[in-house]
């Protein structure tokens, strides 16, 4: 496959979400073997019964019958079974059947943690999907560092290092636009918190749309359209917030809030069985003796940054193949800015040399 960091085979894996891609993906609307009409949660069906009713009142939501309404809607099938996107979206806890279907979120650890720990404020989230973006905001809300700082108006005010809209409206497209089919059946939403950026990534990659699109277009294109129709009604327990308005708003929203909280946009990396977003700290950069680096060379010297990474580490964060990874340390140890620790039977892993 060629990607914007050279050409490398496709794994195994890759080639079945290849293969997959060549059809519609239809997977959401597929019966869950063995669930029933007892695994929606009453409270998220009564608050989508309730939406459509008010919004769509000519449409969908003119079936006074609550069941031949959740059938028309795709949450059910004619016999009560519920669907796959109606028990993502509205059951009472889908991963009985689909295990994966979480998010794994965890920080850097800080200097002042003991010594040895991997991360930190570590958590699975389960849970139909608008309980999960209602979780996630909780951890970020616990994980993010707050800054405070003065409005003009002389208002004080707390600031998190990323803003809880942006870091909700890529949550919420992680969770809905993910890839269902078996091939990723395996594989978790993924929130990494570094020192100097937030790293969000779901499996399977953009659908009807690229990279050099988002957010410029008025395009709604969705892999799970049943999923994405649920969840346009479906509400989050304790707020009654929309879990989606699938208007092709999320990503502007983004690009607003990160203006407004005077961070750089936001990087987005499309890899055919991953979609990746990160979002970085506005850093002052360093100029270095001679040190003209290129794009690749940047940011694999700018990863370094926060602590030693082997080559495996690097390729998982900056989504670049390890033949070009190997490439650039080579031009930064050159340049003495990167030095090799271990190697000869030990790990082989880089960290900066000190400034």
């Amino acid at each position: 496959m060629r990607g914007y960091d050279g050409d490398f085979p496709l794994s195994d894996l890759e080639e079945q979400a290849f293969l997959a891609a060549r059809k519609p993906p239809l997977f959401d609307r597929q019966p869950v073997t063995g669930a029933t009409r007892e695994d929606l949660d009453d409270d998220l069906v009564t608050a989508f019964l309730r939406s459509v009713r008010e919004r769509d009142p000519h449409g969908l939501g003119r079936f006074p019958d609550d069941a031949e309404l959740l059938r028309r809607a795709g949450v059910t099938l004619p016999d009560g079974t519920p669907t796959v996107a109606g028990l993502l979206a509205l059951g009472v806890h889908p991963q009985e059947w689909f295990p994966r279907f979480v998010i794994q979120a965890s920080a850097e650890p800080l200097p002042t943690d003991p010594a040895g720990s991997r991360a930190r404020n570590q958590t699975t989230i389960t849970g139909a999907i608008p309980r999960m973006l209602e979780e996630a905001l909780r951890w970020a809300r616990r994980t993010f560092d707050t800054s405070v700082v003065s409005a003009p108006d002389g208002t004080v005010r707390d600031q998190p290092a990323y803003p809880y809209i942006a870091f909700r409206e890529i949550i919420a497209n992680a969770l809905i636009h993910r890839d269902l089919d078996h091939w990723s059946s395996g594989m978790a939403v993924e929130v990494r918190l570094r020192r100097d950026r937030l790293i969000v990534s779901n499996p399977g990659g953009l659908y009807g749309i690229t990279v050099d699109r988002l957010g410029q277009d008025a395009v709604t294109s969705a892999r799970n359209a049943r999923l994405v129709a649920i969840c346009q009604h479906a509400r989050t327990p304790e707020t009654g917030a929309r879990v989606i308005e699938a208007l092709a708003t999320g990503i502007p929203i983004v690009a607003n809030a990160l203006a407004e909280a005077e961070l750089p946009p936001a990087h987005y990396i499309d890899a055919a069985i991953r979609f990746t977003v990160v979002l970085r700290q506005q850093t002052v950069p360093v100029i270095h003796p001679g040190s003209n680096l290129n794009e690749t060379e940047l940011r694999v010297y700018d990863a370094l940054a926060a602590r030693t990474r082997s080559v495996a580490d690097l390729k998982q964060e900056l989504d670049l193949s390890a033949p070009n990874i190997r490439k650039a340390l080579r031009e930064l140890r050159s340049r003495g800015l990167v030095e090799q620790l271990g190697g000869q039977g030990r790990p082989t892993t880089y960290r900066r040399v000190s400034e």
